[in-house]
């Protein structure tokens, strides 16, 4: 036993290392920086309807909206359910709320272990003799773990009962106080390595574990099987990347208290989302109202606030806005965030979109998910591109309308790996296995975008040569497209493209 627990605070330690030693300042993206030549929002102008070889409207597929109401399955494991919670809108205020923590029993299959200890071989943490020696002891074992705000906590928990003096682990591990137990920790972390700041965030990462046994505020969670793979586990869940956010902090105060703000939590990319819902003006619970989805909540949320004005002013008609992120400890602006989530694990995310998220919002809002949309952009776009032509692979159907704007598709071409391009260049087979496209498409981009990001194409296609052929695959479809493009760079067009898309297709009664 206590050769099992010493391995175990071994690697909680290397572990931990990784996930405290980054900086919780903002880091700029590694995309190239906006032309500040480019057009304001507010002083944007958008080119002619760009239709390329579009198939006239007489012969295309009209998508009609399915009749009746759709009602979606959710399929959240027990822990999803158990972690998913509501919390007041925070974006704005002076400190996050405190990270929650919450606890059970975490099994570790043998196969696991191995992955582990071969990856702590691979980067010299640990001897060959070392890694034989415990590869061959290696079993299933399971242990008392936690997670803080969706961020795995391997360290050490106190059983229930504990009151912050004696704790006793095991032969040689036992020290009079807590305080003494996180001293020792504090030590162990330099001894083996970790900087200053990375240490002290394991160890208030400790105590706030400790807090919660001691005062038993904590969340009792089902079992879950350990991911080492999950690259999530890597965050600091004291992190405020708030700064990264783009937003209008005037303009979302006028709709703070129309902003619900939830914390989702899902198992199979082990990381949980930050989900923004904006109720529409005089919002009615016996009434039902599309959702409006949008990806990159970092940028998105912002446009919230211009969207609900459009509907308060009889611009538009009401539909629930909805915004998808990273929780404020990840720096979701980052290529290396976004490219994980969006491009290679870009159908886990739709799974969770679709299985898990828009049916959990459905049991909260009444929503008429025959009328509502998803939009992606950049890379996002891949993904809204994905989910479209992945749509009739899932009993659920939570979305009619996709908004692809400006897909990145040369980001399936990966440095290091090809993220499935080839599937993707072929619509993931959709017309394979269908006639026609039952949904509606919008495709657009920005006329001068192809600059934007020259150097980061290395041969495939460019921004808008990949939204040319997209044109011309789904045209020779006869899907229901609309193909546009703006006078603009890659994302300046955005705001307003979603304002008009809004007033077109929810046009107010």
């Amino acid at each position: 036993m206590k050769k099992t627990v010493s391995v175990l605070i071994v690697l909680a330690v290397l572990l931990c290392a990784g996930s405290c030693s980054g900086s919780s300042k903002n880091e700029q993206s590694t995309f190239p920086p906006a032309d500040t030549t480019a057009e304001t929002e507010s002083t944007m102008t958008y080119a002619p309807e760009t239709t390329g070889t579009e198939v006239p409207v007489t012969e295309k597929y009209i998508a009609e909206k399915p009749s009746g109401t759709i009602v979606l399955t959710n399929k959240m494991t027990e822990l999803e359910r158990s972690c998913a919670r509501k919390r007041p809108f925070s974006l704005l205020d002076e400190q996050l709320p405190e990270p929650e923590v919450k606890i059970g029993n975490v099994i570790v299959t043998k196969e696991a272990s191995v992955s582990l200890y071969q990856e702590l071989l691979d980067n010299g943490s640990m001897t060959e003799e070392e890694f034989n020696e415990i590869k061959d002891e290696a079993a299933d074992y399971s242990y008392r773990g936690a997670l803080i705000d969706g961020v795995a906590y391997t360290g050490y928990i106190p059983e229930d009962g504990y009151d912050g003096g004696y704790l006793y682990i095991d032969e040689g591990f036992s020290f009079d106080s807590k305080e003494e137990f996180f001293d020792s920790r504090r030590k162990n972390c330099e001894e083996d390595g970790m900087d200053k700041a990375g240490t002290e965030c394991f160890v208030k990462q400790t105590e706030l574990v400790f807090d919660a046994v001691i005062n038993a505020t904590y969340t009792t969670i089902p079992d879950r099987y350990e991911r080492f793979d999950m690259p999530f586990n890597n965050s600091d869940p004291f992190a405020d990347f708030r700064s990264s956010w783009e937003y209008d902090a005037e303009a979302l105060s006028e709709i703070k208290d129309q902003i619900d703000e939830y914390l989702v939590y899902d198992e199979q990319l082990g990381l949980e989302f930050l989900v923004h819902v904006t109720m529409p003006p005089d919002y009615n619970a016996a009434q039902s109202y599309p959702v409006f989805f949008m990806t990159d909540g970092v940028w998105r949320l912002n446009d919230h606030a211009a969207l609900y004005k459009a509907m308060e002013q009889g611009e538009a008609a009401d539909v629930i806005l909805v915004s998808l992120a990273y929780d404020y400890y990840i720096n979701g602006t980052e290529d290396p965030f976004r490219d994980n989530l969006l491009i290679k694990e870009r159908e886990k995310l739709l799974d969770f979109i679709c299985d898990d998220l828009m049916p959990y919002l459905g049991e909260n809002y009444n929503i008429d998910y025959a009328d509502s949309t998803l939009f992606g952009h950049s890379m996002g776009g891949v993904f809204s591109h994905c989910a479209c032509f992945k749509s009739d692979l899932y009993e659920n159907q939570p979305f009619f309308r996709y908004i692809v704007g400006s897909p990145a598709f040369f980001n399936l071409y990966g440095l290091d790996s090809d993220y499935d391009a080839d599937s993707a260049m072929s619509e993931y087979g959709y017309f394979d296995r269908n006639e026609v496209l039952k949904k509606k498409i919008f495709i657009c981009g920005g006329s001068l975008e192809d600059p934007d990001y020259s150097g980061a194409y290395h041969g495939h296609d460019s921004l808008l040569k990949g939204l040319e052929k997209l044109n011309e695959r789904i045209s020779a479809q006869k899907a229901d497209l609309t193909y546009k493009l703006f006078e603009s760079h890659h994302y300046q067009y955005v705001p307003g493209m979603l304002l008009e898309f809004l007033k077109a297709e929810y046009p107010h009664p």
